[in-house]
C-alpha cells in the first residue's frame, strides 16, 4: 500500500474561547472595582462625615468584648465621659456610644448593638434622649447619625423597617443615595474622613470618642441652685419621647436584664431660668425608671464631692468642658468601682498596648484643649478630627 504524503493538520488553537474568557475576566475585574470604589466612596467619602461617625465606627473597632463599661447617649456622653481618663487611673475599658442630639427612639437600638458586640460588665443610660421635644424627637439627622453608621445587622434592619417611611428606606440601607451630592461638603467633612480611614487601617481610634470646646461658659444668666425648690418639681414630658422610654423599659424586662448591669444616670448640667423644664422633666424621668424597678442617679445638684464650677467647668449650660470632664470622669469612675464593683478585663498583651496608647494621647488632648482655652482665639471643636490631632500630637511627651 502507498503510504500517504499528506501531512497531518496541526490542532489550532481555540483563542476565540480565550478572549472569551479574557474579556469576561476583564468585566469581572471592573465590576468588582466599580464594587470596591463604591463601597470605599460610601464609607468614607460620601457620608456624613464627623464626629458622631468617628465614634460610632470606632466602636465597631473594639475587639469584641473587650469593653468594661459603655455609656449610651447624646452629646452630654462624649463630653463628660473620658474612656482614656478612666482607663488612666482606674484600669477599666470604657466608650461613649453616643451621638448629638440622640432621642429616646434611639436607646433599644443602640442598647442591642451594644450587646451585640460587647458583653460590658455595666451599661449606662443617659437620659438627655428621653427629654427632647417631639421636634428633635422626630428629626431625620438624629436618626442617620445613628443608623448611618452601623454595620449591616438585625437591629439596624429593625429599626429602618420600624421608624422610616417605606419609600425613603432604601436611603438608609444605601447612604450613598442620600449623600452623592456630597462633594461640595468635603472641606468641612475631610477632616473626619481622613481620621475614619486612619482608624480602619490602625484598628482602633486613639480618643475613643471625646470631643468638647474651647470655651468658657459666659456665666451671662443667673444659676439655680439644687436647693430651689423648683428643682423639686417635676414636668410632664413630651409624648413621643414617654412613649419611647416606656417601650424601651418593657422591652429590658421582656429581655431579662440584670438590673444590677444597666444604669440610668444625668449627666451635670448648669441650670437656669432657660433650661429648667428639662431639668424637671429629668425628675419625672427619674420616678419613672425606679417606678419600673431599674437604678437611676441624678448627678445633677451642685455635689461638692464632684465640685465642677459653673463658670469654669462648662462650655455652654448642657455640657462640660475640658476641666468639666476632668473632674466627673474621675468622680463617675470612682462610683462605678465603689458602687458597681467595676474591675478590669483581663486584656491580651496586644489589647493592652492599644488602651495604653490612649493614656499619652488623652494627656495631650488635655494640654491642648487647656492652652486652647487660655487663648483670645475663637472657640474650636476639639475631638478626633485628623487636623486637631495633627496639633494635638505636638503636645505627645511635653
Amino acid at each position: 500500500m502507498k503510504k500517504s504524503t499528506e501531512k497531518k493538520t496541526k490542532k489550532q488553537p481555540n483563542t476565540k474561547g480565550r478572549t472569551y474568557r479574557n474579556r469576561v475576566i476583564m468585566i469581572l475585574s471592573l465590576v468588582l472595582a466599580i464594587v470596591v470604589t463604591t463601597m470605599f466612596v460610601q464609607e468614607f467619602i460620601l457620608c456624613n462625615a464627623d464626629h458622631n461617625a468617628e465614634r460610632i465606627r470606632g466602636f465597631y473597632l473594639e475587639e469584641e468584648n473587650t469593653i468594661d463599661v459603655v455609656a449610651i447617649g447624646s452629646s452630654e456622653v462624649y463630653c463628660g465621659f473620658a474612656p482614656g481618663l478612666n482607663y488612666k487611673e482606674y484600669g477599666f475599658t470604657s466608650y461613649p456610644y453616643a451621638t448629638e442630639g440622640s432621642t429616646a427612639r434611639n436607646f433599644k437600638t443602640m442598647f442591642d448593638e451594644v450587646r451585640r458586640t460587647q458583653d460590658p460588665k455595666l451599661i449606662i443610660i443617659e437620659i438627655n434622649g428621653a427629654i427632647y421635644g417631639n421636634t428633635n424627637f422626630d428629626k431625620d439627622v438624629n436618626l442617620r447619625r445613628v443608623i448611618d453608621n452601623i454595620p449591616m445587622s438585625k437591629s439596624k434592619s429593625e429599626m429602618i423597617e420600624t421608624e422610616i417611611e417605606p419609600d425613603k428606606r432604601i436611603e438608609y440601607y444605601m447612604p450613598l443615595i442620600k449623600y452623592h451630592g456630597g462633594w461640595d461638603n468635603m472641606g468641612n467633612s475631610i477632616g473626619w474622613s481622613i481620621s475614619m480611614i486612619q482608624d480602619k487601617l490602625r484598628g482602633y481610634n486613639m480618643l475613643k470618642g471625646i470631643k468638647t470646646y474651647s470655651t468658657y461658659y459666659d456665666m451671662s444668666e443667673k444659676v439655680i441652685p439644687s436647693t430651689d425648690r423648683s428643682m423639686k418639681l417635676k414636668r410632664p414630658l413630651f409624648k413621643k419621647s414617654h412613649e419611647a422610654l416606656l417601650e424601651f423599659l418593657k422591652y429590658l424586662k421582656s429581655e431579662g436584664v440584670s438590673k444590677d448591669r444597666i444604669l440610668f444616670v444625668r449627666f451635670p448640667h448648669v441650670t437656669t431660668e432657660r433650661n429648667l423644664t428639662r431639668y424637671q422633666r429629668g425628675n419625672t424621668i427619674a420616678s419613672i425608671i425606679r417606678d419600673n424597678g431599674f437604678r437611676f442617679v441624678s448627678f445633677e445638684p451642685d455635689d461638692p464631692e464632684i465640685n465642677l464650677d459653673p463658670e469654669k467647668d462648662f462650655y455652654n449650660i448642657e455640657h462640660m468642658n475640658i476641666n468639666g470632664q476632668q473632674k466627673f470622669t474621675r468622680y463617675l469612675g470612682k462610683y462605678l468601682q465603689t458602687h458597681y464593683g467595676i474591675t478590669p478585663t483581663k486584656l491580651t498583651e496586644e489589647q493592652k498596648e492599644e488602651w495604653d496608647k490612649t493614656i499619652p494621647y488623652y494627656d495631650a488632648y488635655v494640654k491642648y484643649c487647656v492652652e486652647m482655652l487660655d487663648d483670645d482665639s475663637p472657640p474650636q471643636e476639639i475631638g478626633e478630627n485628623y487636623f486637631t490631632m495633627r496639633e494635638i500630637k505636638k503636645y505627645l511627651d511635653t
